[in-house]
């Protein structure tokens, strides 16, 4: 998502190269219609292993010994010369930055990946805390490394430029600086009884096979939805996203809950709700989920971790919960039962959604930071060094 709009902005003023893997066999090919221009690399089955022992003999970190391609490297070199600015997209590349030479490069980092592991050392399991605080050290330092190789240091949110400035000295700090994430709204025509009372549904969606939304679909099953279920018996939950393991499926059928595998229309899965759920322990970036909530007129509980991800602002724009069952219970029967409520998180949703993630809003910012850091030519290139992933 991130990639696809940055090439977007970035090819209505520049002519722009995408360097990304060749498609595997059930993946679609580049799109013979884009604006820009597409060069690939051979991502080697076998590469990682060679990446993990460099990884481990110099301190790297791990993300980067699994993102390690030679001929990534290889292809770097050959392009970036013919460029006039590169774009990095995220941390797990970091050991590739040096093979741009002396082409200035734009990192966008999308979120802090050493604040997500180190806010996951403090919920995943007590034996893998340790390891997972090493590897956020390393992050750390990678981060800091990316930082001096590049003009401009790129996340989607605040609070993660924040966890980086407060680690980073004041001059690699002044680099960091806030590109949100675009997403459009969208009309989709509510269910006949979606404000009635019959039937009211909570839905929490998102990659499920992501850490991050595993564990706040597995904690909020466990800690909350049994108390929900005995003060609205009523209430029915759909819970909806992508590679589900096998425990949380059964733990979704134990707790009677619906679970949509692969939904091909997730906002469409959204807009039936009465209540959108964002109960994150951890994990960095912005919740798409809760600007998907906005996107189709769907009111937002969110955890304070969760909310600290986007613009919004508390009781406005979405209502914080924080991780005690009793007020996450309180505050969805409030809701239910107040109408006027509801509607007042979704106009002031929909309000924030225009102003701080519009296409138009994200797309300046990026053009923006773009323009302070190009050389003065009448038509600058820009090489956009890419790497997948699938994460929501």
């Amino acid at each position: 998502m991130r990639a696809v709009q940055m090439l977007d902005f970035l090819a209505d003023e520049h002519e722009v190269t995408l360097l990304a893997p060749a498609p595997g066999k059930v993946q679609p090919a580049p799109p013979a219609e884009a604006l820009y221009r597409v060069e690939l690399y051979q991502a080697g089955r076998f590469a990682f292993l060679s990446g993990l022992a460099r990884a481990l003999l110099e301190r790297l970190p791990l993300q980067n010994g699994l993102f390690h391609q030679p001929h990534l490297k290889r292809r770097l070199r050959e392009l970036a010369p013919r460029h006039d600015l590169g774009v990095l997209q995220l941390v797990r590349l970091a050991g590739h930055s040096d093979e741009f030479g002396d082409t200035p490069i734009v990192v966008d980092l999308i979120d802090s990946l050493s604040l997500s592991f180190s806010k996951r050392a403090e919920v995943d399991r007590w034996w893998l805390a340790p390891f997972l605080r090493i590897e956020a050290r390393l992050l750390a330092n990678a981060e800091r490394r990316l930082a001096e190789r590049s003009e401009r240091l790129l996340v989607v949110c605040e609070r993660d430029r924040q966890a980086l400035i407060d680690r980073l000295p004041p001059a690699l700090g002044a680099k960091v600086a806030v590109v949100p994430l675009s997403v459009a709204e969208r009309e989709i025509d509510p269910p006949p009884d979606k404000e009635g009372a019959v039937q009211p549904v909570l839905v929490i969606t998102g990659n499920l096979g992501y850490f991050v939304n595993a564990d706040a679909v597995t904690w909020w099953l466990r800690e909350v939805w049994p108390d929900v279920r005995r003060v609205r018996p009523d209430v029915h939950l759909v819970i909806a996203g992508d590679r589900p393991s096998s425990k949380l499926r059964r733990a979704i059928a134990k707790a009677g809950a619906r679970l949509v595998e692969s939904p091909r229309d997730l906002r469409g899965i959204i807009a039936q709700a009465t209540l959108s759920l964002a109960p994150m322990r951890c994990g960095a970036g912005v919740p798409i989920k809760v600007l998907e909530a906005w996107a189709v007129g769907v009111p937002v509980l969110a955890s304070s971790w969760a909310a600290a991800g986007t613009s919004g602002r508390p009781g406005e724009d979405f209502i914080i919960v924080e991780q005690q069952p009793a007020e996450w219970v309180a505050a969805i029967t409030d809701l239910l039962e107040n109408p006027s409520a509801r509607h007042w998180l979704i106009e002031n949703g929909h309000r924030r959604l225009t102003a701080d993630y519009s296409r138009e809003t994200v797309r300046r910012q990026v053009l923006d930071v773009v323009r302070s850091v190009e050389p003065t030519r009448t038509a600058a290139t820009a090489l956009v060094a890419d790497e997948t992933i699938q994460r929501v």
